[in-house]
């Protein structure tokens, strides 16, 4: 399918890495609606620049996504292209941890990705095929110190993706994770600088990412991609 006669939805566009995968969407010609929670001055600017359409959407509402599909079905503009780079990071250490964190990480990392693959899913297997990317943190290759609410939701995702292309495969549709290292922006940021410090010198890049760097695997999965599905695709500099 040509990138000229395709759509794209990214959850999470105001992020640091959604921001730059908005960016490589637009160079790629592909007419895109975004979706932001509390950045409403930096989505309408993203939204001028890149001439692409910025909706507000609160993943912690369990229907908001379902009604989302509902909406660009009905305006004619159901994508054939999603992103998913919406993510939280709460809790910190387990023994710090509320139920409250463990509900919000969950319903925001986890449980988007599931409704956005079951909805979205569903539209694109109607229309022919199309290709869903999951943007998390973990290949499960590593053995890293991270928040574990965090790292239980991102955990999620590998088996998600598995499951959903076997489902969905058939009718075209790819479902693929892309496995993020520590970037210099974004989340990154909050978690504790040892760790960082520690991470860039194990890396066999000896540096952090950048969310730029980060989109254009996530631009390639999404656009040119013809053959990967339910796999992770770690980029994190050598870790």
């Amino acid at each position: 399918m040509s990138t000229k006669t395709r759509r794209a939805l990214v959850l999470g566009g105001t992020g640091a890495v959604g921001s730059e995968v908005l960016r490589a969407l637009a160079r790629a010609g592909v007419p895109t609606t975004f979706t932001y929670h509390a950045a409403k001055e930096k989505a309408q600017a993203l939204a001028t620049e890149l001439d692409q359409r910025a909706r507000p959407l609160d993943l912690l509402d369990s229907k908001g996504l379902s009604q989302l599909a509902a909406a660009l079905e009905a305006e004619g503009e159901t994508p054939d292209v999603l992103v998913h780079c919406a993510a939280v990071l709460r809790g910190g250490p387990i023994d710090g941890a509320s139920d409250e964190d463990w509900d919000a990480t969950m319903n925001v990392n986890g449980r988007s990705a599931f409704v956005a693959c079951r909805e979205f899913g569903r539209q694109m297997a109607a229309r022919g095929g199309g290709d869903i990317v999951l943007t998390g943190a973990l290949d499960r290759s590593q053995s890293l110190p991270v928040p574990p609410l965090f790292a239980a939701s991102q955990g999620l995702l590998a088996a998600l993706a598995m499951a959903v292309a076997k489902d969905l495969g058939p009718q075209g549709v790819r479902v693929n994770v892309v496995a993020l290292g520590l970037l210099d922006s974004g989340l990154s940021l909050g978690l504790d600088p040892k760790l960082r410090a520690d991470y860039q010198s194990f890396s066999a890049l000896r540096r952090l990412g950048s969310p730029a760097e980060a989109a254009k695997t996530i631009a390639w999965l999404a656009l040119s991609n013809s053959y990967i599905n339910g796999k992770v695709v770690s980029v994190n500099g050598g870790i």
